[in-house]
């Protein structure tokens, strides 16, 4: 009997955990915590016909459009009322984890 190579018996695996994982992250209708890049949150949830909804935003208390400085649609800052502007120089970082994001329901 010969077995499959690791990297193949690996392979399955993930796939199967990817698959297992398509109905919870369909059945969100609310934004999750995705990742965080260079102190950013970035959070995604799927609209009615499962495509991605990422966002951008730097954490802290309060809602999420009034007190907390983002990302527009545009993937420009927006910096409300009272809070401080963050330094730019890492935002190109944060704006390609948010085309990664929109590009496929796996965040890779």
């Amino acid at each position: 009997m010969r077995f499959a190579r690791p990297s193949l018996v690996m392979q399955a695996l993930r796939l199967l955990l990817l698959t297992l994982m398509v109905p919870v992250a369909s059945a969100s209708s609310s934004f999750q915590p995705l990742d965080r890049v260079e102190g950013w949150l970035i959070e995604r949830r799927l609209d009615a016909n499962q495509d991605p909804i990422c966002r951008a935003s730097v954490p802290g208390p309060g809602t999420w459009f009034s007190a907390r400085v983002h990302l527009d649609a545009n993937d420009e800052m927006v910096v409300p009322a009272g809070l401080h502007r963050p330094d730019e120089t890492r935002l190109e970082a944060v704006r390609d984890a948010l085309r990664r994001c929109r590009a496929s329901v796996l965040y890779l």
